[in-house]
């Protein structure tokens, strides 16, 4: 019989949850499996094409906020027309949807993927429909699996998480984003930053990445370090409105806004300090990268202690800014080199991490 896999995702934008599902898409396909993808909206981005170029397909729909009994009919189609082995669901509560579907048609691998700790309030609509969707992950899935222990909490709830959960941690090509002097000079050349002192960012342009944090920091830090330049790696909604937080600071020529870029490890060796103000996180693949870069990290307490795996991270809370800024300009590299290895040694390489989903996919189950 042939293998397909299934994996559903809100996007394939350039990022953490969605570095991870492209992750298991490859290994899918490595293990022999036909590999779908399916996601919300017509928008064709991040890392789309390259998984098309390697024969994966994808199957872009209307989000199921828009219609739930069209969602669920789609997703009944799909999994009757293709005969899945594996369906594979990252989209957090509304992977109840998917899990139900999934038992009906008789797949026999059912995976749901926890990759946020993000509440939402005491909103009765949601809390309502949080509820039934919990009720039904946790009847049809056959496999919970979270990044970290805050997230499958979140989704799952303790009581079943601690009993059935597995927290599989996002992995990384350690090796290739350990420190590069070459990477370091080149990047710094090529940006005119040889000789300033570079703080870091990485990710989604969004309020819960909370950028802007750190825009209303620099000029603090810039008081105590006046080469310093704020180097902020992604794309997101949030981006029109902090270009207008730093021309209303008149700080434009000391930020430097890349996009989205796919040599992020190159980028991380330029970095003197990495900055990470998240309001909340699942796993951050970022932090992990960090580590990797021998890069020390000044990070808010909102990411869960399920990412400090060296001395480089120091955690402090965002009602100090005071803090940060005397943290940031304080913390500089020391051995960037030896870092790579206790990643390795902490089993986050990605090879060691596609292992434990080959384990899940590869079992077999009956419905």
């Amino acid at each position: 019989m042939k293998k397909r896999c299934l994996l559903i995702t809100a996007s394939l934008r350039i990022g953490g949850a969605e570095k991870v599902a492209r992750d298991i898409g490859m290994n899918a396909r490595r293990m022999g499996y036909e590999v779908d993808y399916l996601v919300f909206g017509d928008e064709v981005c991040g890392y789309e094409r390259e998984l098309e170029n390697v024969g994966c397909r994808m199957i872009h729909i209307p989000s199921p906020s828009e219609s739930y009994s069209r969602y669920m009919n789609t997703l009944k189609r799909l999994m009757t027309e293709n005969h899945y082995t594996v369906v594979h669901a990252h989209t957090m509560f509304n992977i109840g949807w998917a899990m139900l579907a999934a038992r009906q048609c008789g797949v026999p691998i059912r995976i749901a993927h926890a990759h946020s700790a993000l509440t939402n309030g005491t909103d009765i609509k949601k809390s309502i429909y949080e509820h039934i969707m919990r009720r039904l992950i946790l009847h049809d899935a056959t496999d919970l699996v979270a990044c970290g222990d805050a997230a499958g909490i979140r989704l799952f709830g303790k009581t079943a998480y601690e009993k059935r959960g597995k927290c599989i941690l996002n992995g990384i090509d350690v090796d290739r984003f350990a420190f590069s002097k070459e990477a370091r000079d080149r990047i710094r050349n090529d940006l005119k930053i040889r000789d300033a002192f570079v703080i870091g960012h990485v990710g989604h342009l969004a309020a819960v990445k909370n950028q802007a944090f750190l825009i209303r920091l620099l000029p603090q830090i810039l008081e105590k370090k006046p080469n310093a330049k704020l180097l902020l790696l992604g794309e997101g909604e949030d981006r029109e409105k902090l270009k207008t937080m730093i021309r209303d600071a008149k700080i434009e020529d000391r930020v430097i806004m890349t996009g989205n870029v796919r040599n992020v490890s190159d980028y991380l060796s330029a970095m003197d300090v990495f900055a990470f103000p998240s309001i909340y996180e699942g796993m951050p693949l970022s932090i992990v990268e960090v580590q990797a870069n021998g890069l020390p990290c000044v990070l808010s307490t909102g990411v869960p202690r399920d990412v400090y795996f060296t001395d480089l991270l120091k955690p402090l809370s965002l009602e100090c800014p005071a803090a940060w800024a005397e943290a940031i300009c304080r913390t500089g590299r020391g051995e960037p080199g030896r870092y790579a290895a206790l990643l390795k040694d902490c089993g986050l390489d990605t090879e060691e991490i596609m292992r434990k989903y080959t384990e899940i996919y590869e079992r077999v189950e009956t419905t």
